[in-house]
């Protein structure tokens, strides 16, 4: 049986945390990239520009966290931010 929608959620994820099978998949394919920098470097510059393009933009896709959309943040990110900026205005 679903839980009703407005209820009250409990267990499972919190909202926007990595799953910890994804979280385990990125940190070993940065390991990979790390360990194989000097033959992905060696691979790039035999590639022409377009495709070494294509590749490095690929590649940071599964190295870089998504871009945050601020239209999708909920009140209580925005507050949390805006006093994280308050308290780091000075710094």
């Amino acid at each position: 049986m679903s839980r009703q929608k407005g209820s009250l959620k409990y267990g499972g994820r919190k909202k926007g945390s990595l799953n910890r099978t994804t979280a385990e998949v990125q940190a070993a394919l940065l390991k990979l990239l790390e360990d194989n920098l000097e033959a992905l470097q060696t691979d790039l510059e035999g590639l022409k520009g377009k495709d070494r393009a294509i590749l490095i933009i690929s590649l940071a896709k599964h190295c870089t966290p998504p871009a945050v959309n601020p239209d999708k943040l909920t009140v209580e990110q925005l507050e949390q931010i805006l006093t994280y900026l308050k308290e780091n205005e000075q710094k």
